[in-house]
């Protein structure tokens, strides 16, 4: 593991915060190309990209805390964040920018979601390089790794979350950069991401180390079935009505 990459009398550059910087720079690279091909959607994009960016890590912030009360005084630190309230941050975001420039929520939220998933999995290449303590429940598979030197160091085989959660990632942004490029409906390519999404996270979560909290369910795992159901919500019931 690397938890820190460059270290001098002045200067400490950790993996994880490298990785989060570039999973912000390709994040916001990739939207801003799906806007500007898309001549008829006009706005001043830095402000949303500032809108994102602010309330996504209040959110983040907001909604770790709320799952992990014993770690409030991670509050202002550079660690401790939450990808479902970075989601939840950033719909707010988009529905208050979208209802002040009058502009089709769909358009956003669609054009977002292929660059959102790119920069989670960027994001958790760094939590594998700095071994913080997303890693799973002890395990003899083939791949299991052990993470003595990380941030959170642990000796024993586990399974490498971080891993599993980068390689199906990967696969939910080639499914959505293919979605975009067809005839989708309004709001699919959201829905979608929020279905496959919280569908894998589900499954995961039964190996993972959260705290069992809600009907032996984890709080990501009670946020992940929520992404679940509305994404199952949207496509049985209310997708063929904006066709």
């Amino acid at each position: 593991m690397f938890p820190i990459i460059y270290q001098s009398d002045s200067v400490t550059i950790g993996s994880y915060g490298l990785m989060l910087a570039i999973a912000y720079l390709l994040g916001r690279w990739y939207f801003l190309r799906q806007i500007e091909t898309q001549s008829d959607l006009k706005f001043n994009s830095e402000i949303l990209i500032i809108m994102l960016l602010s309330f996504g890590v209040i959110g983040a912030k907001l909604m770790f805390i709320l799952k992990n009360p014993e770690k409030s005084h991670l509050l202002f630190s550079g660690t401790g964040f939450s990808s479902q309230g970075a989601l939840l941050g950033a719909i707010l975001a988009s529905l208050l920018f979208t209802y002040l420039n009058k502009i089709p929520l769909h358009r956003i939220l669609d054009n977002a979601a292929p660059a959102a998933i790119l920069a989670y999995a960027i994001a958790r290449v760094g939590c594998f390089l700095s071994g913080d303590d997303c890693y799973g429940v002890i395990t003899d598979l083939p791949w299991a790794m052990s993470f003595p030197q990380g941030i959170a160091p642990t000796d024993n085989h586990v399974h490498p979350l971080p891993l599993y959660e980068i390689i199906y990632s990967a696969i939910i942004f080639l499914v959505l950069t293919g979605r975009n490029k067809t005839n989708s409906q309004p709001y699919e390519s959201f829905f979608l991401l929020l279905g496959m999404w919280g569908l894998c996270r589900f499954a995961i979560e039964f190996i993972s180390t959260n705290e069992k909290i809600v009907l032996g369910m984890s709080g990501s795992q009670t946020g992940a079935l929520i992404m679940l159901i509305s994404a199952g919500i949207y496509f049985l019931k209310f997708r063929k009505s904006f066709k």
